[in-house]
Order: C-alpha cells, then sequence, then structure tokens
C-alpha cells in the first residue's frame, strides 16, 4: 500500500485518502475504481499536500508565548527578557551606563552579574564563547535559585504574563549589551500569581492593573512624577523605551550613603526588620524632587555630582524617622534611612577611577 507523507503531518494510504476525499463530496469511488479517476485522485493529493504545507508553514511561524499561569509564589522559573513586561516608565540611565561600562572593560562582571540575579552566587567559569543568550555556555558556583534573596522577582497577570517588579535597571544593562536584547535568557523569581482571584476565576487585565496598583507593583508616575496609567508603560525593555530619572541615579550611588535596603533598620513595633519596598528608590526621589533644584547642578562632572549627592544625604539624615516618603505611604525609616551620612563612601565616589568617575565618562562617550 502506498502511503502519502508529509514533514509534519501523518502518513496517509489511499484508502484512508479517499475516505476522507467522499467525505467531502468530492467524488464518490472505492478502491476498485481507484485507477480510472487516478489523474482525479492525484490532483486531490496534490492539492491536500499543499494545504498540509501551507498550514505547516504558518504554524511555524506562529510566536509562541508562554503561558506561566499555574506559576507558583517562590517558584523559579527561566525566562528570556523579551517576555517581561515593565512596571516602570523611568529608569536612572547613569546607573546602566555604569554597567555598560564595567561589561566594557571586564566581559566576566557581566556573567558574574548574571550568576548573581539568579541566585547563583558568583562567576565559576566563562570564556570567549559564552554569552547571555545561553546560561549553558558559563557557569556560576552555586545553582540557580540557590540564594533566592538575591534574584529579581515577576508577578504573574492575565494569560499568564510576567510583570517585572524589580530588576529593571540589571535587566535593562544586559539587554543593551552587545550580545544583550530579547533574547538574553536568566532566571527570575515568581513574586505573585495574580492571573486569578481567590475563587480560580481568571482576571481581566482591568482587574489585574487595579490589584497591582493596590499592591504598589506598579510605579504610577514618569520621571517628572507625574502620573500615568498602566496603559502608558513601556511594552518591553529595552533602554530606548524608558524615560532617563537623574534622581534615581543619584538615589544609586546614595544606597549606603544615606539610606540602605528597609531590612537593615528594625520596625520598633515589631522588633523585626522592615519589609521590602518596591520601588524604594523612586520614593525617596519623589521626596529629593520636592527639596532640591537639579538644575544648580551640573550632573555630567564628577565634582559637582559629588556635591548633589552631598546635599541629598543630608537632607534624608535630617529627616524625622516617622516622616512619610513621597506615595509610598512608609516611613522614612521603613525605607532604609540612615541616622548618618557615611562620608567614607561619598569620598570614594569622589576619586577619578570611582564606579560614578566611569560612569559618566561612558555617558559622555556614548
Amino acid at each position: 500500500m502506498h502511503l502519502l507523507y508529509h514533514p509534519g503531518v501523518t502518513a496517509m494510504s489511499v484508502q484512508e485518502l479517499t475516505m476522507y476525499l467522499n467525505t467531502l463530496d468530492i467524488y464518490q469511488t472505492d478502491l476498485a475504481q481507484i485507477r480510472p479517476v487516478s489523474r482525479l485522485v492525484s490532483t486531490a493529493v496534490f492539492l491536500f499536500s499543499g494545504l498540509m504545507l501551507c498550514s505547516a508553514n504558518a504554524s511555524a511561524v506562529q510566536p509562541v508565548t508562554p503561558d506561566y499561569s499555574s506559576a507558583k509564589p517562590g517558584d523559579v522559573i527561566q525566562i528570556k527578557l523579551s517576555e517581561l513586561y515593565p512596571t516602570q516608565m523611568a529608569v536612572g540611565k547613569l546607573q546602566i551606563d555604569g554597567d555598560l561600562a564595567d561589561y566594557a572593560s571586564d566581559p566576566e562582571s557581566l556573567f558574574n552579574d548574571l550568576c548573581k540575579v539568579q541566585g547563583a552566587g558568583k562567576l565559576a567559569k566563562s570564556d570567549a564563547t559564552s554569552t547571555p543568550k545561553n546560561p549553558a555556555t558559563y557557569s556560576c558556583t552555586l545553582a540557580v535559585g540557590t540564594k533566592k534573596a538575591d534574584m529579581n522577582t515577576v508577578d504573574v497577570g492575565p494569560e499568564g504574563k510576567l510583570y517585572l517588579t524589580d530588576g529593571h535597571h540589571a535587566f535593562n544593562s544586559f539587554w543593551e549589551v552587545p550580545d544583550g536584547g530579547g533574547d538574553v535568557t536568566l532566571s527570575v523569581l515568581i513574586g505573585e500569581n495574580l492571573s486569578r482571584d481567590s475563587s480560580g476565576k481568571p482576571l481581566t487585565q482591568s482587574q489585574f492593573e487595579q490589584k497591582m496598583a493596590e499592591l504598589k507593583h506598579f510605579l504610577p508616575i514618569d520621571a517628572k512624577g507625574n502620573p500615568i496609567t498602566f496603559s502608558q508603560l513601556p511594552d518591553s525593555l529595552g533602554l530606548s523605551k524608558f524615560q532617563d530619572d537623574p534622581l534615581r541615579s543619584m538615589l544609586y550611588y546614595l544606597r549606603g550613603v544615606s539610606y540602605d535596603k528597609s531590612d537593615k533598620n528594625l520596625n520598633p513595633e515589631t522588633g523585626k526588620p522592615y519589609p521590602e519596598v518596591p520601588f524604594l528608590e523612586f520614593y525617596w526621589g519623589q521626596l529629593l524632587s520636592s527639596k532640591m533644584d537639579l538644575t544648580a547642578y551640573n550632573l555630567h562632572q564628577q565634582d559637582d555630582y559629588i556635591r548633589a549627592l552631598k546635599d541629598a544625604a543630608a537632607l534624608m539624615v535630617g529627616l524625622p524617622k516617622q516622616q512619610l516618603i513621597g506615595n509610598s505611604g512608609q516611613t522614612a525609616a521603613a525605607l532604609g534611612q540612615m541616622s548618618r551620612v557615611d562620608k567614607k563612601r561619598l569620598k570614594k565616589l569622589a576619586k577619578p577611577g570611582s564606579k560614578l568617575a566611569k560612569a559618566l565618562a561612558y555617558q559622555a562617550s556614548h
């Protein structure tokens, strides 16, 4: 018995094809009559094969959108950067320029950062063939997900889409490296699954956006502090999609100088560390924008940038611990306020070869 075959299509006998065509009323026949209508069968076979070929080709070019609806909080999943939806409109581009300067001068630092954000410790090995698009081309000192506290989080939304709630700066840096882009592959930590309500009913996009706003997992302001809606957010990572917020960059350099992570301070009511606050730096930025005029500083020149940092640091540590900061609904203490300025760190930033100096130099040349 002769079989009809096309890649991706189950082999079909003449008898099976005859039965199929009979159901379409193209012609009525049986195997005894197959020879008199061989030309018709050949034509039908050709048309049928062509149909299957077109169908196979069409499905081959259809992009497959991963669905993470079944992911649970605390799960570690491997993704491509192109799968992530941002939850903020602005970033501190000078911070990203600093990362890119490091990666350009020391390629291993890129893979070291990739290991860290995947909760895998430090870089163990990489070589000239290593690429951020393939985690198998480099190795880390720990298994992915070992240090979940170091990982960036995503929330699951309707249709199983992933919304990045932490790591917009690091991930944009990975996107912007020469061998980067949307195919950069790494692992992230599931924060919340908001694809369904408590009864298991799928949330609409509107319901999801409302929930994200309630959780403060969406930053509803642009780089100038103006209110925005969820629909105005960038549709993907990539530095060109984001506004630049100079205060956000300043707060990157002020970490450890005038504030630190929330859990560095203890809540006097509970005796426990304050919980992590998403977009913490932007809330500090809201406060500083109400008290500082950045046009009074040349933020492209290191000495003046240090002057701006000193003024900002003094403002931050001088606030009452219980003062609410920006739109966070949280106190200065809950946002990691330090009791005094770490002048030693500031002095280090003022040196010619500091990370600030390198970032400013990279920014000036790109």
